[in-house]
């Protein structure tokens, strides 16, 4: 790669990491104001695991943005480690979003839109890993392993809690 090229791709990686700030942000918001509604209106004791989920989701997507951020400005040699970790605790605010809405619409009793929520969830994640591997088949490896993450992460915070009966 010359120098152009290296340019060019560490631009195109610091317009990612602010895109990615971006959204952290805003998903931030949503879960302050959908927390802070569901405990101030609701006359009901609501699940804590979907409380818990929607509650740890805030400090994973800011810590995501922060990292994010580092990989605007930071030394080429860390860009990989904060990218990472912006990944890692990115997607675990998103999946944990993801988690609270599927338990706070079954104990809603909305039990059939739930796994139809799940179950497009799972669809989702599934089509987009097989477009990336398709579109690039040396991202297999990459790409089975985040599937693996965000199927397990589905499973352990939304899924188990349902079929155990830890939610009512």
């Amino acid at each position: 790669m010359n120098e152009a090229q290296k340019r060019k791709a560490l631009e195109i990686s610091r317009k990612k990491g602010s895109d990615r700030i971006q959204i952290n942000n805003i998903l931030s918001a949503v879960c302050v104001g959908v927390l802070s509604v569901l405990l101030s209106l609701s006359g009901t004791r609501l699940s804590a695991w979907m409380i818990g989920q929607l509650a740890c989701a805030i400090p994973c997507l800011v810590t995501s943005s922060l990292a994010y951020a580092k990989t605007c400005y930071r030394k080429k040699e860390e860009y990989s480690l904060w990218d990472n970790i912006g990944w890692l605790t990115h997607s675990l605010g998103y999946i944990m979003i993801l988690n609270a809405m599927a338990l706070m619409l079954y104990q809603a009793n909305y039990r059939m839109i739930t796994w139809i929520f799940l179950g497009t969830t799972i669809f989702l994640f599934l089509a987009y890993s097989v477009v990336d591997v398709v579109a690039k088949k040396r991202r297999l490896k990459e790409k089975g392993w985040k599937l693996a993450f965000y199927l397990l992460t589905v499973f352990v915070g939304s899924i188990l809690p349902i079929i155990m009966r830890w939610v009512d």
